[in-house]
């Protein structure tokens, strides 16, 4: 993701960023959006220019339409009428033309067919392909299921749960999981401790910064839970400075809200 030091950005510079524009455009883009969502956290100050940059992309993104007064519209519409009177009349085409014209027409149509065809099966590779596709593991309400991420770290998946990565890791894909119910995670520690390279666990409302970790993480009607039991995890919350818990430390997320458990 982006190194950029957006943090000295002007509205009218975060508005001309291709990530930036980016999130604006296509809010449903997770990993994006998560990327702006911890910006965001980060610098609190920065909330008025954003805001800002967001309104200039989408006012630049739909440029108004002149309006045309009935004496211009009348205009046209007698251009048009004067040029249909104009034209010649259409005359029949012989018989071998209008067989090269049928012949032309359905050759064209298979070839669209094909491209269509074609675009369709390059879409699903993309999407589903040995190198760009996306894990997606759910349990039952009576099944607990021990699962290995691609940086050797582990998670247990409990009952009712859902769990979404990419099959594989690298420089350019973020280690993150999207995590919708309860798991246990063991998260092989990395000497890169940098942003970009923390191991990140997004819930609805939270995400969960690890470097070399175990912890616990239960969804529930009331709010999230995260229980730390060794290293060290941030949270992340919107609109809110990040929290740090220690070795033994649990905590409670509900409406963007967190309070300590016993």
């Amino acid at each position: 993701m982006s190194q950029k030091s957006y943090s000295v950005y002007s509205a009218e510079e975060l508005a001309l960023d291709d990530l930036f524009v980016r999130w604006v455009k296509y809010p449903n883009d997770e990993e994006v959006a998560s990327y702006w969502q911890i910006w965001l956290v980060n610098h609190p100050h920065q909330e008025e220019t954003v805001e800002i940059a967001c309104e200039l992309v989408r006012t630049g993104s739909h440029p108004a339409l002149p309006n045309l007064s009935s004496d211009e519209i009348s205009t046209v519409w007698g251009r048009i009428r004067e040029s249909l009177q104009t034209m010649e009349d259409v005359r029949p085409l012989q018989a071998d033309v209008r067989a090269v014209v049928g012949w032309w027409y359905f050759i064209r149509t298979v070839l669209a067919t094909l491209g269509v065809v074609l675009l369709i099966g390059w879409a699903l590779w993309m999407q589903y392909g040995p190198n760009q596709s996306v894990w997606s593991i759910s349990t039952y309400a009576d099944q607990t299921r021990q699962i290995r991420l691609p940086d050797n770290s582990s998670m247990t998946l409990y009952p009712n749960s859902t769990v979404r990565y990419a099959r594989r890791w690298n420089d350019e894909t973020p280690r993150a999981v999207w995590l919708k119910g309860g798991a246990d995670f063991s998260i092989t520690h990395r000497n890169d401790t940098s942003s970009a390279r923390l191991f990140r666990v997004h819930t609805a409302g939270l995400t969960i910064e690890a470097v070399g970790t175990t912890f616990q993480v239960r969804q529930r009607l009331k709010g999230t839970c995260v229980a730390l039991t060794s290293g060290q995890v941030n949270l992340l919350l919107k609109h809110q400075n990040p929290i740090h818990l220690k070795p033994g430390d649990s905590i409670e997320v509900a409406t963007g809200s967190a309070k300590s458990l016993p």
